[in-house]
């Protein structure tokens, strides 16, 4: 994934817990190195990250609700799973906005196709996404955003060099300590 340089990318596993990334998947969403693994769901991300909201602008309501198709389809398919229900029952707590999506039964298929993310010093960001299952893991989804050849490639260096700067500063911080 690293080799994707440019492209943010990163591997889910079943229940959508995000579980490797690259940095260039970092510097959009924030180092998921330091956050929770509940943080790194990305159901949970959808619904209680303003930062992700944020990146996904007018398209977020469509992506919630496949996002919420989707954890619907595994959460029916683990139902005797107690991390499902718990899951269920934190997010619902969490978001008015899941549950009412999950009230609706919608099932939307989840598909590749061009993505705009907003970032907000750097503006739109346009990328086409590619998913597909790790052929050792059918468990695992791995997700691609390629960066379109607008402007996107070059904001998505500037990007990197800004959080490549920032996590310099915070290792150097955290070895002072």
């Amino acid at each position: 994934m690293d080799n994707q340089n440019l492209s943010p990318a990163n591997v889910m596993d079943a229940r959508m817990n995000i579980i490797a990334w690259n940095e260039a998947y970092c510097a959009l969403n924030g180092n998921l190195a330091v956050m929770s693994e509940r943080e790194r769901n990305l159901v949970w991300m959808t619904f209680t990250s303003p930062r992700f909201r944020y990146l996904k602008g007018d398209q977020w309501e469509l992506h919630a609700r496949r996002i919420v198709a989707n954890f619907h389809a595994g959460y029916a398919r683990h139902i005797d799973d107690p991390w499902w229900t718990g899951q269920f029952e934190a997010l619902s707590q969490a978001s008015r906005e899941f549950r009412e999506f999950w009230d609706s039964h919608e099932v939307l298929d989840a598909m590749d196709a061009p993505k705009t993310l907003h970032c907000p010093n750097l503006g739109i960001l346009n990328f086409d996404l590619v998913s597909f299952h790790y052929l050792n893991d059918s468990n695992l989804t791995v997700s691609i955003h390629v960066p379109h050849p607008d402007g996107t490639v070059d904001k998505m260096q500037q990007l990197l060099m800004d959080y490549r700067s920032q996590h310099s500063e915070e290792l150097e911080s955290s070895s002072r300590v």
